[in-house]
């Protein structure tokens, strides 16, 4: 899956940025060639990351190791 080309993200998530699937704390934040970004919990990002880099999603945030 591609990552932003920043080294430094844009952003920090915070405790109000919640998964998308979920509502637990977000970790991974990507966003879609069609437009629009999703946030992720370490979980879910982890069972989606194929269909999401199917898709050509970018990374643009990832706290997974935080």
């Amino acid at each position: 899956m591609k990552t932003s080309l920043d080294k430094k993200p844009a952003r920090l998530l915070t405790a109000a940025d919640l998964c998308d699937r979920c509502s637990a704390r977000a970790a991974v934040e990507t966003a879609l060639l069609q437009g629009g970004s999703l946030l992720w919990c370490a979980h879910h990002f982890g069972f989606f990351e194929d269909g999401l880099n199917a898709v050509g999603a970018t990374i643009l945030v990832d706290e997974r190791r935080r």
